[in-house]
């Protein structure tokens, strides 16, 4: 059911110019969708229930894959795996998931996985055209797992993919053991050129989160090849990454064109102050020795640790240059106790790039930029990177009501504001960032990808009468 928004959106209108600018709405997408939206932005709900959009991929014919959880009921109750389909317009794909008898109609597929909650954190798409969804199952009485779906072009469960598995799910579906009885959790996925399925996120061992890596074969099974050496407490295929006596998460990852796994996250201090690390690891699960060595940071070498300045600081998402640098974004926390949206550059050795944010004007290090919105907290979530080299990040930003709000701000190569993108806005953000607002709600923005013809999409939910709906939405990159 399509969802019915009070819409006052707030993005720029490139000052006294008629002609569309850089960040102003595409209104080519989701045009006359009778959603309520305007045009630009896609409103979805499936029901009464709740709907989140955590993440989204776009295939090479343009479609875009969007995936999150639904529940049944606006107050709670467990929730379930959703993928839902667009075609380039914004328009629902009926052909996906076409007869599902899940419940949700075409375009969409529901996968409930028993009495759990269960969370797509990270969609990818393979070469041949197949979607790969990972997330974490959490059962009523019992610890998380993580779990890893595959599903053909046509949105039906790929039953090739953990066909052989013992572990109590449907074929097209694998539960990654780790070896434990502690909470896993999966935040990301990366493919490999060889198929090979990589995810990152956290595993409890002793009463604490150790950053975790998994690899998978193409066929569902753990890839015994990868982190073999079993020292950590995991199986062959798991590694485990304990970055001191706190708690410690992968929040995104990339690999770089050499096989070598690249992961940023957060690891949270005895005393409860929270760092930003990027770790690398070699394609056999073993930390890089070259990488983040001989730093200051008390990390072990493959690990760099990252202040974004003198607050808590969290990494978010990581992405890769064409020249091999590495950009992660997240956020820090400032002078007045308020977050910022942080992104940092780092050489290939793991050293802060002191070129990137090198004006120092905003309170953080060479290598760094801080981005403050407004007086609110400002989170900054997703990363990727233009053609032309430019740098575009999404996150949201808390406005003076209270309410959250949506962002989408555009960095030069050097980590300064692009002033094009966005300019003359009237949503108090500025130039080169966007602040778009869906109505009284809350809007928060967690994926964000660049199509093959420069144009920016955004996906992510917000409330709405009480409930949370799925929007998409598609920015002009002039």
């Amino acid at each position: 059911m399509l969802v019915a928004f009070t819409t006052s959106l707030v993005v720029g209108c490139g000052g006294s110019s008629l002609l569309p600018t850089a960040g102003t709405l595409d209104a080519t997408f989701g045009a006359g969708t009778g959603d309520g939206t305007p045009d630009g932005v896609v409103g979805r709900s499936l029901g009464a229930g709740n709907d989140y959009a955590k993440t989204m991929a776009v295939q090479t014919d343009g479609k875009i894959v969007v995936a999150g959880s639904t529940t049944s009921d606006a107050n709670g109750g467990t929730s379930n795996i959703v993928v839902e389909r667009f075609n380039s317009d914004g328009s629902l794909d009926v052909t996906f998931g076409v007869g599902n008898s899940d419940g949700s109609p075409d375009g969409t597929v529901t996968l409930d996985l028993g009495d759990s909650s269960d969370v797509a954190m990270a969609v990818k798409i393979q070469a041949d055209g197949k979607i790969v969804v990972a997330g974490t199952s959490k059962p009523t009485n019992g610890t998380s797992n993580i779990i890893l779906v595959r599903l053909t072009s046509a949105g039906v469960l790929d039953t090739s993919f953990g066909a052989d598995a013992n572990d109590g799910t449907v074929a097209g579906v694998v539960a990654v053991d780790l070896g434990g009885a502690g909470e896993d959790v999966a935040n990301a996925l990366a493919i490999q050129a060889d198929g090979k399925l990589v995810v990152a996120g956290s595993t409890t061992l002793s009463g604490t989160k150790n950053l975790m890596l998994a690899r998978v074969n193409t066929n569902g099974s753990l890839d015994s090849a990868f982190g073999a050496s079993g020292t950590d407490g995991t199986p062959a295929g798991v590694v485990s990454i304990s970055l001191g006596d706190g708690d410690d998460q992968a929040n995104g990852l990339v690999i770089q064109p050499d096989n070598r796994i690249v992961v940023a996250g957060t690891t949270r201090a005895a005393d409860s102050t929270t760092n930003a690390f990027v770790a690398r690891l070699n394609s056999d699960g073993e930390l890089d020795s070259s990488f983040g060595v001989g730093s200051a940071d008390g990390t072990v070498d493959g690990v760099a640790g990252i202040s974004f300045g003198n607050g808590n600081d969290a990494a978010s998402a990581v992405t890769l240059q064409s020249d091999g640098k590495i950009l992660v974004v997240g956020a820090t926390t400032a002078a007045d106790n308020s977050t910022n949206i942080a992104v940092a550059r780092l050489n290939t050795d793991g050293s802060l790039d002191n070129s990137f944010g090198a004006d120092a004007s905003d309170g953080t290090p060479h290598g760094v930029t801080g981005l403050s919105l407004g007086t609110g907290n400002d989170t900054g979530v997703a990363i990727t990177m233009q053609a032309d080299g430019k740098i575009v990040v999404a996150g949201f930003t808390v406005a003076s009501d209270g309410s959250t709000n949506a962002a989408v701000a555009r960095l030069l190569s050097n980590g300064t504001l692009d002033t094009s993108f966005g300019q003359g806005n009237s949503d108090g953000t500025p130039d080169g960032v966007v602040a778009i607002s869906l109505g009284a709600g809350n809007d928060f923005a967690h994926a964000l990808a660049v199509q093959s013809d420069g144009k920016i999409l955004i996906a992510g939910d917000r409330t709405n009468a009480g409930s949370s709906d799925v929007w998409l939405a598609r920015l002009l990159a002039i």
